[in-house]
C-alpha cells in the first residue's frame, strides 16, 4: 500500500491514467464522426468512361449517368483516362470496347471492361469493384428489356399482315413467348483488370502500418527525450537543449530509413519506386512526424501529448488509407491537407503499388514545408520560455 500511497503522489500516475481514457474518448469520438453517412458523400467519387462504340455505347452512357452515384467523366482516349486514375483523380475506368454492338448483332456475349486503381484507398477498392458488378446487371436489364421488346414487336408485325384464324394466332404467340423466354438475360460480362496489383494481400496493409509505427514512435520517442531534458535543463541553456534535440531527430529521420526498407525486403515487400528516393522520403516523412510531435510537447508540456494521441488519431482517419478522403464530411477532408500522415500514406501507395510518377518528390516538398513551419513554431515558443538560472553548471 505504501507503494501505491507513493505513485498517486507523482503526476505522471495521472497523467498516465488520463491518456489511457483519452485515448477511449478520442478514438470513438473521431473515427465514428469521420466515418458517419460515407456512404451518402459517393457523390464525391469520379470514375470515367471511355466509349469506343458509335452505335449503342451512347446510349449506355446516358443511362450510366442517370442511374450511378458517381459523377461520370468522359474521355476519348483510353491513355489518358488511366493516367488520370493513376493520379487518384477518378477512382475507375469504364472502356466500353468498339465490337460491342457488333458482337451484340452476331449474338456474341460483349465485354465491358473495368480498369480499377489498386494503389488507393482499401474501401474505395471494394466500392468500385462492387459497382462494376452493379453496372453490369444494370446493362444486362437494359440490353434484356430491348431485345425483348424488340422481339415481341417482329412478331407482331407479322402477324398483323398475316390473315390467320384464332387457332393459328394463339399457336403463334405461344410460339412467341418461347422465342422470348430463350433469350439470355446475362447479355454482357464483366472484365475487371486491376491495375498496380501486387499478388500479396499484407502489401495493401504497408501504408496503414507505416503511418501508425512511424507517428506512434514519433509521438514517444519525443516523450522521452523531452522528459530527459527536463532532467538537465539546470545544467544547459534552452537553446543548447533545443538544437540537441533537433539533432537527435535528424540523425534517428535519416537512419530508421535503413531499418524500413530492410524490413520491407524481409517480408517480401517489393518497392516501385527508386531506392534512394524512397529512403529520402521515409526519412523527411519520419523527421516531419518527429516535428509534429514535438511542436505541441514544446507549446504544453505533457500535456501536449494528450493533443499528440488527437493527432494519432486524426491522421489515421484522414490519411486516405482506409477511406478515401473524398468521402470524409468537410472538416475532415480540409484537415487532411495540413497533417503530414495524408502525404506519407500517398507515397508508400506509389512505393508499394506503384503507378505515379513523381509522386514522390511532390510529397517530400510538401512534408519539408510541413516540417518547417512546425520547428519554426516551435522556436518562437522556445524563444518566448524563460531561462532556467538556477544551479546551471554550463
Amino acid at each position: 500500500m505504501a507503494g501505491l500511497k507513493a505513485l498517486f503522489k507523482l503526476r505522471g500516475t495521472y497523467l498516465g491514467i488520463i491518456a489511457a481514457v483519452m485515448f477511449q474518448i478520442i478514438f470513438f469520438s473521431i473515427w465514428l464522426t469521420a466515418y458517419k453517412g460515407v456512404q451518402d458523400r459517393t457523390d464525391s467519387l469520379t470514375i470515367g468512361i471511355v466509349n469506343e462504340d458509335e452505335e449503342i455505347g451512347e446510349q449506355m452512357i446516358h443511362e450510366l449517368e442517370q442511374s450511378l452515384p458517381f459523377q461520370v467523366k468522359q474521355f476519348n482516349s483510353l491513355q489518358i483516362a488511366q493516367k488520370e486514375m493513376n493520379d487518384r483523380t477518378i477512382e475507375m475506368v469504364i472502356q466500353i470496347p468498339s465490337d460491342f454492338s457488333s458482337s451484340i448483332i452476331a449474338e456474341e456475349q460483349p465485354s465491358i471492361i473495368y480498369w480499377i486503381n489498386q494503389a488507393t484507398a482499401t474501401f474505395s477498392k471494394t466500392m468500385m469493384e462492387t459497382a462494376s458488378l452493379h453496372i453490369t446487371d444494370e446493362v444486362n436489364t437494359t440490353l434484356y428489356g430491348m431485345q425483348t421488346q424488340s422481339t415481341i414487336s417482329v412478331f407482331n408485325e407479322q402477324l398483323g399482315q398475316l390473315p390467320l384464324d384464332e387457332k393459328v394466332a394463339q399457336a403463334i404467340g405461344e410460339s412467341v413467348q418461347m422465342a422470348v423466354g430463350s433469350l439470355h438475360p446475362n447479355i454482357v460480362e464483366e472484365k475487371i483488370n486491376k491495375t498496380n496489383a501486387v499478388d500479396d494481400f499484407s502489401a495493401n496493409l504497408v501504408p496503414l502500418m507505416v503511418i501508425i509505427s512511424s507517428f506512434a514512435g514519433a509521438m514517444v520517442m519525443i516523450m522521452q527525450i523531452n522528459e530527459a531534458s527536463h532532467s538537465i535543463k539546470q545544467m544547459h541553456s534552452k537553446w543548447s537543449l533545443f538544437i540537441g534535440m533537433q539533432l537527435i531527430n535528424i540523425g534517428v529521420a535519416f537512419i530508421l530509413p535503413f531499418l524500413t526498407i530492410g524490413l520491407m525486403y524481409l517480408f517480401g515487400i517489393e518497392i516501385q519506386e527508386p531506392l534512394i528516393v524512397v529512403y529520402l522520403f521515409q526519412a523527411i516523412m519520419f523527421l516531419s512526424f518527429l516535428c509534429f510531435a514535438q511542436l505541441f510537447v514544446v507549446l504544453l508540456g505533457n500535456v501536449g501529448m494528450l493533443f499528440n494521441i488527437l493527432l494519432l488519431s486524426l491522421q489515421l482517419v484522414t490519411s486516405g488509407v482506409l477511406v478515401s478522403t473524398k468521402l470524409l464530411p468537410n472538416a475532415y477532408s480540409k484537415l487532411s491537407t495540413i497533417l503530414p500522415a495524408t502525404y506519407g500514406a500517398d507515397g508508400y501507395y506509389s512505393i508499394v503499388f506503384g503507378g505515379r510518377d513523381g509522386i514522390l518528390m511532390e510529397n517530400i516538398g510538401i512534408l519539408l514545408m510541413i516540417t518547417a513551419i512546425a520547428l519554426l513554431i516551435s522556436v518562437v515558443a522556445i524563444a518566448a520560455r524563460k531561462e532556467v538560472q538556477e544551479d546551471r553548471l554550463q
